[in-house]
């Protein structure tokens, strides 16, 4: 029976589906892609078309000129697992809040009791993507579009932190602790720090690898500080256990 509109002829593709699908089958960021799809995060549609137009960075590339980053596409990722046991660490030696990530994942539960602090918001910020400080911030300083790692980041990040410090916080220290566990997982920490005028405030973030040998963590840390604040100071540590990460 006869039907309205264009038919392509038996056995034969549109060429534009069979040029994009030719494209897509030899972009070997097709082992990352489907874990960067359908995320409700801000910008996120227009970050993975960003994504898809970029080209892996090579040592022809000249921020890239010494850093080969190509094999981290060899084989897919798997989506991150918030949910796995893990035994965290002794405390830091001096008083400070702990914030904890699992695979990328906020965990209230091993986390400090956050509600508690004074004149500091300290959370998940996939908590807080509707509140107005950060709709105005979030995106602003991370470009997508010449950086393909940011622009992956900004597709699907897993969770990250806020910390949103006002004038009455002074010298309080931040403890963010990220555990990775075994398998070969895509992590994308997003943190979005922020500081008001005359506010002041130490973080110390902490990566701890247990028996991951092949997982990958590709991390943005947006930082908004008021005019005359005191300031922001953050310290960046890794630790490996028993393996290996790949981590940029």
């Amino acid at each position: 029976m006869p039907s309205s509109g264009s038919v392509d002829p038996p056995g034969r593709y549109n060429d534009e589906y069979l040029a994009m699908t030719t494209a897509t089958m030899n972009d070997p960021k097709t082992t990352v892609l489907p874990l960067l799809q359908a995320s409700t995060w801000p910008g996120a549609a227009e970050a993975f078309a960003q994504v898809h137009a970029l080209a892996i960075p090579t040592s022809k590339t000249e921020a890239w000129k010494y850093t080969r980053v190509g094999k981290l596409f060899n084989q897919p990722y798997a989506a991150p697992n918030g949910e796995a046991n893990v035994a965290l660490p002794a405390r830091l030696p001096f008083e400070a809040t702990r914030v904890v990530f699992v695979n990328g994942h906020f965990r209230a539960d091993l986390s400090d009791d956050l509600k508690s602090q004074k004149g500091m918001v300290i959370d998940s910020l996939q908590h807080h993507l509707s509140h107005g400080p950060v709709k105005e911030h979030y995106g602003t300083l991370a470009p997508t579009n010449e950086r393909l790692f940011t622009a992956m980041n900004t597709a699907a990040p897993t969770d990250g932190t806020i910390p949103l410090v006002s004038r009455a916080g002074r010298g309080e220290f931040i403890h963010v602790l990220h555990v990775t566990t075994s398998a070969r997982q895509a992590i994308q920490p997003r943190d979005l720090f922020m500081l008001h005028e005359g506010a002041e405030a130490e973080a110390i973030i902490e990566h701890i690898a247990l028996d991951t040998p092949e997982a990958f963590v590709n991390s943005v840390r947006e930082c908004i500080v008021g005019a005359k604040a005191r300031a922001l100071t953050i310290h960046k540590s890794a630790r490996i256990e028993r393996t290996s990460e790949h981590q940029l």
